[in-house]
């Protein structure tokens, strides 16, 4: 391999092929680059960032293609780059750097490495001049080169803490133990203390909540996709009206404001304000996995048709902007030919030009438009109305056109906005996020009665078995090539949608039986000395896995949710699950809800219909038709819960 090159133009993955017009001389991660390195002596760049990333772009554009930065890198460093959603372990073990050092992360996200791979400087975002309080990138460059010549040997290993990534004696104990024979349901037991920890974690969640605008916390808002569904299982289990409210509250911003993509259906990233008003543009296939997972149980538990409308249009979008064959693509980019939301943005005189009469007067009732604008003169759409909301409903029913209408008004401007230019697609199909979509079909089957999730969630759970199980999980399809690395969430989130998948009936449990078992026996070795790992590569040492269940659920926390799904469905005994910090690790405590008795365990021979049994249940294929709650079973199937 030639090293006196930019060698991006040869990689498989969409973000390292938009870097290889680059001056820098790009390599791949790889043993060979790394032993270059240490060969010349060369400190190491690894910049890692993702193919719909805009300030990864920007620096794409600027730092990365300016004359003198690319002499200094291609001079005295092996540059690197790493696509994040390729590799999470190495942004994983980089980003843990990047945090420990300054105490805030993101992407792109830069570290420098000793020749021999130790981490001794992280940045993430620099501009070629002086930009945010940093110097310009060839400033920098010469700096990192400096303190590597005067200080290199001093530098440290940096070693990731495995604390928080514990193997549970319960699930070390299911990795080794069969079903046993009997058909007894198996039944948790409540301990007293139960009910304060599960409040005092609606309280932990209520004291950094947004009261005026909902979500959690006062700066840019990230959909907390874990912190919902934990809130909503705590209100199905009647435990915390509080927990409710504040779910809904949530809910109702995100699909009204400027998080939602109101005309195409789907969601943005994050916003960059408290008000859920202007995003960055990029979407990502979790978020609408987690979206849909969320408003499908909202449409069953609260009864609002605006939730029920938004869950069908995440799922139209999916099928209509993400699907690649029998997968889906991983992201949309933010940028539309080097414009951030570019295609998304309204001119006022735009849509006076497209529409007039009965619609111009609905879509200035629907969406707050302004000569001005909200963003760069133009206008990102958010609502006035809420979705669901019509001529004949009980609230706004003076503001709000009737429901033909506004769907004439959305599909005008959809139309329009179809013919401009669109942003760019990451076709990589990804297990882990893959399996997620299969989750949430699965929840607007159950929950949201959306026609078509059902039968899309079957052919997906047989795609992704058929394309990535083999004697090892692969990570991600580039066209038809697979990234045949394992990784614990894509292995938990697979598992975890098969055990969903066996609930349906027992013909599905038994054909997906084998790659169930394939899928624990995975696990057993992403487990290092009681440790989950996030991967066991052979370029890369093995790191412990992420503990923390923001954006999507880590690794951890599908693994252990998968495996008590398996022991509750094989009539296995099993341990009540510890609570865990209630923003960082809301994913595992569904599994403590569940395992602490918090979840209906139904049993019966022929799967029961979703819509009489609450959302908080789990269904078990037996000779009885009992349920079991609380500690307690009885004969019969138990109330269903709504709003």
């Amino acid at each position: 391999m030639a090293f006196t090159r930019n060698n991006l133009d040869q990689s498989l993955s969409p973000y390292l092929r938009q870097h290889s017009d680059n001056p820098v001389w790009w390599q791949e991660w790889s043993p060979e680059a790394l032993a270059f390195a240490r060969e010349r002596d060369r400190v190491v760049l690894v910049s890692v960032g993702y193919s719909t990333c805009h300030w990864c772009h920007v620096m794409a554009r600027e730092a990365f293609s300016d004359p003198e930065c690319a002499r200094l890198l291609n001079s005295h460093f092996v540059p690197i780059k790493v696509d994040r959603e390729q590799r999470p372990d190495i942004d994983h073990y980089m980003m843990s750097f990047l945090v420990a050092t300054t105490g805030s992360g993101g992407w792109p996200l830069n570290v420098f490495l000793t020749p021999d791979g130790r981490p001794f400087f992280a940045m993430t975002y620099a501009s070629t001049e002086p930009r945010f309080d940093m110097p310009g990138f060839a400033d920098i460059l010469t700096r990192v080169l400096s303190f590597y010549r005067d200080k290199g040997s001093d530098v440290r290993e940096f070693n990731l803490n495995g604390e928080h990534s514990r193997v549970d004696a319960a699930t070390r104990d299911l990795l080794e133990r069969r079903a046993p024979e009997s058909s007894e349901p198996p039944v948790a037991m409540i301990g007293e203390s139960d009910e304060r920890d599960i409040l005092r974690l609606v309280d932990e969640l209520e004291r950094s909540f947004d009261t005026v605008h909902g979500g959690f916390g006062s700066a840019q808002k990230f959909p907390p996709h874990a912190s919902l569904l934990f809130l909503q299982q705590v209100h199905a289990a009647d435990l915390s009206d509080q927990a409710g409210r504040m779910a809904m509250d949530t809910l109702d911003a995100m699909m009204t404001r400027g998080l939602h993509d109101h005309l195409q259906g789907g969601f943005f990233r994050y916003t960059v304000d408290r008000e859920w008003t202007i995003p960055h543009f990029e979407k990502m296939l979790y978020d609408q996995a987690m979206l849909l997972w969320n408003y499908s149980i909202a449409t069953r538990l609260f009864g609002r048709a605006g939730y029920r409308e938004t869950a069908a249009g995440v799922l139209r979008a999916l099928e209509e902007t993400f699907r690649v064959g029998d997968g889906y693509a991983s992201a949309h980019d933010a940028d539309t030919s080097h414009r951030e939301g570019a295609t998304y943005l309204w001119k006022l005189d735009e849509i006076e030009g497209l529409l007039d009469g009965e619609e111009l007067d609905a879509a200035l009732r629907i969406y707050s438009l302004s000569r001005d604008g909200n963003f760069e003169s133009r206008n990102h759409l958010v609502r006035n109305i809420a979705p669901g909301v019509h001529d004949d409903s009980p609230r706004d029913a003076r503001r709000a056109p009737a429901p033909d209408l506004m769907e004439r008004v959305r599909r005008r401007l959809l139309a329009a906005r179809r013919e401009r230019e669109q942003p760019e697609r990451d076709d990589k199909i990804i297990l882990g996020w893959n399996a997620l979509t299969g989750c949430a079909l699965l929840a607007a089957h159950r929950y949201a009665g959306l026609e078509g999730a059902y039968e899309r969630a079957k052919s997906l759970a047989r795609f992704l078995v058929d394309r990535f199980v083999r004697d090892t999980v692969g990570h991600a399809l580039l066209g038809d090539e697979l990234q045949e690395q394992e990784y614990l969430r894509d292995v938990g989130a697979l598992l975890l949608f098969l055990a969903m998948l066996g609930e349906e009936g027992p013909g599905l449990d038994e054909e997906y039986a084998p790659a169930r078992a394939t899928l624990r026996a995975r696990l057993e070795r992403l487990q290092n000395d009681g440790v989950w790992l996030e991967s066991v590569p052979g370029d890369f040492p093995a790191v412990p896995a992420d503990p923390f269940d923001q954006p999507v659920p880590s690794g951890i926390s599908l693994a252990s949710h998968a495996l008590l799904l398996e022991q509750m469905r094989d009539h296995q005994p099993y341990e009540p699950h510890p609570f865990l910090d209630a923003h960082a690790r809301s994913f595992g405590n569904l599994s403590a809800l569940a395992s602490r008795g918090f979840t209906y365990v139904v049993e019966s021979p022929e799967p029961v219909p979703w819509d009489t049994i609450p959302v908080n249940s789990v269904q078990v294929h037996g000779d009885g038709r009992t349920s079991c709650y609380r500690g307690v079973c009885y004969l019969g199937l138990p109330p269903k819960k709504t709003g």
